[in-house]
């Protein structure tokens, strides 16, 4: 199992040359209904397939020049399985980087 603070600093490597720590990223946590989920991150099949309770770990991280990178992982909450990783950039939704 790739923890997602793992996928997160993997991510960081590719796309920056700043040298990113966990004492660098801030991170949290929280459980959604599907129904509270933003369905923009979501084709129409994933989102009509998320589990009732969601689980996501957001990580962000603002570069030296300002830019800000969010990586949020979904699981399912029952199992811990993982459903999808979504990334960011200044607001704007990247491609997975792994």
């Amino acid at each position: 199992m790739t923890y997602s603070y793992e996928r997160f600093l993997k991510g960081m490597a590719l796309i920056t040359s700043d040298q990113v720590t966990l004492n660098d990223i801030g991170y949290e946590t929280i459980e959604l209904y599907n129904e509270e989920m933003d369905e923009r991150f979501f084709t129409e099949v994933e989102f009509k397939a998320l589990p009732k309770v969601c689980m996501i770990t957001a990580i962000s991280y603002l570069t030296k020049t300002n830019e800000d990178y969010l990586m949020m992982d979904v699981y399912d909450e029952s199992n811990q399985h993982h459903v999808k990783t979504i990334w960011l950039k200044n607001g704007e939704m990247q491609l997975e980087n792994d």
